[in-house]
């Protein structure tokens, strides 16, 4: 419906009065020229960021972390898994003493037997060479005993020289205990320390306790481990072996 006060002119043509009388334009159409720039515009600085891993520098590099940091996770997920010895057990000490006189003669030489007391020649029916341990317990009570015939010469000659009742300076007689005491000190000593070397110890984990039975090993159980390392191993014929030689609960263990 037209408003009598407008003129006919813009009755006819439909056209407003005014800018005001059209409603009139928000305070920040009528500051400043328009931006031309479309809706969602990024800087060319920022754009590379928002583009595929395969387009701009910062993507490339990022892809190429992802993919070392996947196939780091997958390298250490295959050495946590990796197999290390085949196992199996045996009722009596008569059957792992066969047993190991199976894989010796087979051409095993990286295989362990855990018993739950000693297996007397059980060394033997595997093949193990005589262990250096007594010749470092030899080489520690002679280290012992030659301390303390030095410590007594020093002493005697040079440190506190006394000449008592026309007795030489050096009069061994009267140390005779102390040597021993430091041969037998020493010697226990290197005993100890030596056994903890050859034996690898402490270790709070072994791969051969992943098996299910293995607290049996000190109870009534006879284990045998095959390494996977060993040059003869072979996954089938190594398991047919043992079946062989009466072995049960035959199974993998990992790392």
């Amino acid at each position: 419906m037209q408003r009598d006060s407008d003129s006919p002119s813009r009755k006819r043509s439909g056209e407003p009065a005014s800018t005001e009388e059209a409603g009139g334009l928000k305070d920040s159409d009528r500051e400043g020229p328009a931006d031309d720039k479309p809706q969602g515009f990024v800087p060319e600085d920022e754009a590379e960021y928002d583009k595929p891993h395969e387009e701009g520098p910062h993507g490339k590099a990022a892809l190429a972390i992802e993919r070392k940091l996947e196939h780091r996770a997958e390298e250490e997920a295959a050495a946590a898994s990796s197999p290390f010895a085949l196992m199996g057990y045996f009722t009596t000490p008569k059957d792992i003493y066969h047993a190991c006189e199976t894989l010796r003669d087979a051409g095993y030489s990286r295989f362990d037997a855990h018993t739950p007391f000693a297996v007397h020649g059980l060394e033997k029916a595997m093949g193990l060479k005589a262990s250096p341990l007594p010749w470092l317990v030899l080489g520690g009570g002679a280290a012992g005993l030659g301390g303390g015939i030095l410590l007594a010469w020093y002493t005697q000659l040079y440190d506190y020289p006394l000449i008592i009742s026309g007795k030489p300076a050096f009069s061994y007689q009267a140390f005779i205990p102390i040597f021993f005491e430091l041969t037998v000190l020493v010697a226990a000593l290197t005993c100890f320390f030596g056994l903890f070397a050859l034996g690898r110890l402490p270790s709070f984990f072994h791969p051969t306790m992943t098996h299910p039975s293995f607290p049996r090993a000190t109870d009534d159980a006879f284990f045998i481990s095959v390494e996977v390392s060993d040059p003869k191993f072979d996954a089938t014929e190594t398991r047919n072996l043992l079946q062989r030689a009466g072995a049960q609960g035959i199974r993998e263990v990992s790392s």
